[in-house]
């Protein structure tokens, strides 16, 4: 309907051919329909929301599995703390022992 009045007013009041207002008003229309379809390009469909949810919850579970891992690795850095606080005491008290021995 529009396009009928884009047409009518071209030929009216701007007096031109009948062919050159087609022309324009067929020109006009295939941009409006090539700006359409480039914005609907940039709309997200269904199927990639949901590959995109996957990724994401595939990535919480690496996240997951990334936590376990670092709590684990802390729970093995406090073991060997501990037991090379315990070597260090030990050679510590069996050099004190060696020195009251050799004094005596």
């Amino acid at each position: 309907m529009d396009q009928i009045k884009l047409y009518n007013i071209l030929r009216t009041d701007l007096e031109l051919t009948d062919d050159r207002a087609a022309d324009f008003v067929s020109a006009l229309g295939k941009t409006a329909e090539r700006e359409l379809d480039a914005r609907m390009q940039t709309l997200a469909t269904k199927n990639d929301i949901h590959l995109l949810s996957e990724r994401i919850y595939s990535q919480d579970k690496t996240i997951y599995s990334l936590d376990v891992k670092i709590e684990q690795f802390k729970s093995d850095i406090y073991k060997a703390i501990f037991l090379s606080g315990i070597v260090q005491y030990i050679a510590i008290i069996a050099s004190v022992l060696a020195i009251i021995k050799f004094i005596k």
